[in-house]
């Protein structure tokens, strides 16, 4: 698995997949959005770090993944370490941050703003990034970024999508509906695409869509949307 999302079909998957993540999330939110303090935390942890690297590129030897490092020296922190740590040169880093941002927000306000839709947002951002990192260890890939952990929330939000309607009192119209269950259905099957073409994004993409349809199950989570 290729896990550098440099591929030509990689970058005009994710700038698709990114405008049906906006085109859907405007239609979810909800009518009440606080101040997005979780957006903001995470940016500042990813960024600075981030936006440091150009001139302390000895950082990135730090936090980035090395499967080396990681199975012959124990430096398992690199698994989580490896959202901080960007491969891409400047304008990439300030492109992923951009994203970071956006995707926080929009996700914290759909999941939830209150405390436990909070934890939530944050566990579906770190947790596809862990796991895919943990993998890459296995396919001997090094390097780095917050792709995994941004498509992963991104497409637990499509997993709400494709639900919505189902049970949610706040559910856009018929049409509105129609729209966010088609853009989450196309940006599913662009997450297949990617998998078959050997791109780990895809894989990341996949695992955040199951998992937002697990968490569109949970208790907590029903008493927000039935509410």
């Amino acid at each position: 698995m290729d896990t550098s999302g440099e591929s030509l079909l990689s970058i005009i998957c994710d700038l698709v997949v990114l405008a049906l993540f906006v085109n859907t999330g405007i239609r979810m939110l909800p009518a009440t959005r606080p101040f997005p303090w979780l957006a903001l935390v995470v940016t500042v942890v990813v960024g600075v770090p981030s936006l440091l690297q150009p001139v302390f590129p000895q950082l990135t030897d730090a936090l980035a993944r090395d499967p080396h490092a990681t199975l012959a020296q124990g430096q398992w922190w690199r698994i989580l370490t490896a959202l901080l740590a960007q491969d891409g040169g400047e304008v990439a880093a300030v492109f992923n941050l951009i994203v970071v941002t956006l995707v926080l927000v929009f996700g914290s306000w759909i999941w939830g703003g209150r405390v436990w839709g909070q934890w939530l947002t944050l566990a579906l951002f770190l947790v596809p990034s862990i796991v895919l990192n943990l993998l890459a260890v296995a396919w001997g890939q090094t390097g780095g970024g917050s792709s995994f952990a941004s498509d992963g929330l991104i497409f637990s939000v499509f997993g709400v999508a494709l639900l919505i309607g189902t049970r949610d009192a706040a559910a856009p119209s018929r049409v509105g509906t129609i729209v966010v269950r088609v853009s989450a259905a196309l940006a599913s099957a662009i997450g297949i695409v990617l998998v078959i073409a050997g791109d780990a994004h895809g894989v990341s993409m996949l695992l955040g869509l199951a998992l937002g349809l697990i968490a569109n199950q949970l208790p907590e989570r029903a008493k927000r949307v039935q509410g």
